[in-house]
């Protein structure tokens, strides 16, 4: 396997961070799927820890998504999968470069 000079670092970053977005979709779910008129705190959050792509996917998505298959739940879980993206591109980006003479 191959080694970046800062490989553990964005790895736990990127854990973290995923963590994150994995809690904030779950508790989301589990409030819109018990709760009879949510009020989603952990929604918005969720919207704001996924920055960018969250709010461009909440932005775009009335017009974007058909009415018969908008609603909150796929939205939750677009926006959950939206921050597993991030989390994997923080990985990509922050690792840096590979260490030299590391087999591969």
């Amino acid at each position: 396997m191959r080694r970046y000079t800062n490989g553990k670092v964005a790895a736990v970053l990127a854990v973290v961070y995923a963590a994150l977005v994995l809690v904030l979709g779950v508790i989301s779910l589990v409030i819109l799927l018990t709760v009879r008129d949510p009020i989603l705190l952990t929604g918005v959050a969720l919207i704001g820890v996924t920055f960018p792509l969250g709010w461009l996917i909440w932005w775009g998505w009335e017009d974007l998504v058909p009415p018969h298959i908008a609603n909150p739940v796929l939205l939750t879980v677009v926006l959950s999968g939206a921050g597993l993206l991030q989390a994997w591109l923080i990985w990509r980006i922050f690792r840096g470069r590979p260490v030299p003479g590391d087999g591969a």
